[in-house]
C-alpha cells in the first residue's frame, strides 16, 4: 500500500523560500511513491484551521516544511494526535532540524526528501523526547529551546526585524537589545531544589540551539529523557559581548558566570518576561517545564 503523508508550510517561512521548496517536495515525494498533499495556508488563523482538520481526520504523517516556528505549530497537532512528524528545514534558524541531525540547508533538501520516503515506505521512525510548558492558559509542547530573561527580549526584537535572517538577524537584536539591558530576577525550582536570584537569563534546553546555530545548551539531547539548563548570572555589557562568540561553539558553559543543570522538570517565576519556546512567544511566568520522554514519533533517525 502507498504510503501518505501531509505537507504544512508556512510560505513566508525564509524570506519566501518555503513555498517553493513545499511545491518541490510535493512533487518529489509523490515521485518517490508518497501519496503527496500540501497546505499552504496564508495566515496564523488558516494555519490553525487546518491543523485542526489534521487533526479531527484520519492519522496521516504530517511534515512541517518551514522554520522552527513552523515546526512548532505543527507539533502541537502531531504530538497532541501521536501523528508523526517530518520536518523540510526551509527556514532562516532551522535549529530544531539541526538539533535532530536534519541538514538545515535548501541545498541538501532532496537528500532529506529521499531519506523520509524511505522510513515511510518501510514505516519506520523514531521517539524523540519533548516538553511540556504549564503556563497561566494552559500547556504548550516544544521540541528546542525554552528561554527566559534577556535572550527571550532579544527573541521578540527579532520577530519584529525586517533586516537580516537567522543568525544575522538574532546578532543585530541582541545588540540592539544591550541598549536598554535588562536583568531578571528569577525563583527557580530544579526537579524540586529552590534557587533564586539575579541573571541574565535561563535557557531550558530539548534541542542544543537557537538563533540559528548558537549553542546555548550544548550538551542537550533529545533522547536522554532529561532537560539541560543553563543559567547565565548577572553580567555587565563588554563582559556579555565578550562571551557572546563563545555560545556558537558551547565554550560558554566553561565561563565563571554561566551554570548547567540537568533535570526532568524546572519551574520558574520572573517578572516582566516573556517566555519563547522554539522562537514562539508561549506567554509569562510562572511556568513549569516537564520533559516527556519519547513522546514525540519523528520521521528521521534516532538523533545523537
Amino acid at each position: 500500500m502507498q504510503p501518505r503523508a501531509v505537507i504544512v508550510a508556512n510560505p513566508a517561512a525564509g524570506g519566501g523560500r518555503a513555498r517553493h521548496l513545499a511545491k518541490h517536495s510535493v512533487d518529489r515525494l509523490n515521485a518517490l511513491g508518497v501519496d503527496t498533499t500540501l497546505h499552504l495556508p496564508e495566515s496564523l488563523h488558516d494555519l490553525a484551521h487546518v491543523l485542526k482538520e489534521l487533526g479531527e481526520g484520519e492519522m496521516v504523517p504530517v511534515i512541517a516544511c518551514g522554520g522552527d516556528g513552523t515546526v512548532h505549530q505543527v507539533l502541537q497537532t502531531a504530538a497532541s494526535h501521536n501523528m508523526p512528524l517530518g520536518i523540510i528545514p526551509a527556514g532562516t534558524g532551522n535549529d530544531i532540524a539541526r538539533s535532530l541531525g536534519i541538514p538545515p540547508k535548501a541545498k541538501e533538501i532532496d537528500s532529506v526528501l529521499s531519506k523520509i520516503a524511505g522510513l515511510l515506505h518501510g514505516n519506520k521512525s523514531t521517539r524523540v523526547d519533548a516538553n511540556i510548558i504549564s503556563h497561566d492558559t494552559g500547556s504548550t509542547w516544544s521540541l528546542g529551546v525554552i528561554s527566559a530573561g534577556f535572550d527571550s527580549a532579544v527573541n521578540e526584537r527579532a520577530n519584529h526585524m525586517t533586516r537580516g535572517q537567522g543568525t544575522v538577524r538574532y546578532v543585530l537584536a541582541l545588540l540592539a537589545e544591550l541598549v536598554p539591558f535588562n536583568l531578571h530576577h528569577f525563583e527557580v525550582c530544579i526537579d524540586g531544589e529552590p534557587r533564586s536570584g539575579s541573571a541574565l537569563l535561563i535557557a531550558v534546553g530539548n534541542g542544543g540551539s537557537y538563533g540559528g546555530g548558537m549553542r546555548i545548551c550544548p550538551n542537550a539531547s533529545m533522547t536522554d529523557g532529561l532537560l539541560d539548563i543553563t543559567w547565565v548570572d548577572s553580567a555587565p555589557r563588554r563582559t556579555v559581548l565578550r562571551l557572546f562568540p563563545h555560545i556558537y561553539s558551547g565554550r560558554h558553559v566553561h565561563h565563571d558566570l554561566v551554570h548547567t543543570y540537568r533535570a526532568p522538570e524546572i519551574s520558574f517565576l520572573t517578572p516582566d518576561s516573556m517566555i519563547y519556546a522554539d522562537g514562539e512567544p508561549v506567554g509569562t511566568t510562572p511556568v513549569r517545564i516537564n520533559v516527556q520522554p519519547r513522546s514525540v514519533t519523528i520521521l528521521w533517525e534516532t538523533p545523537v
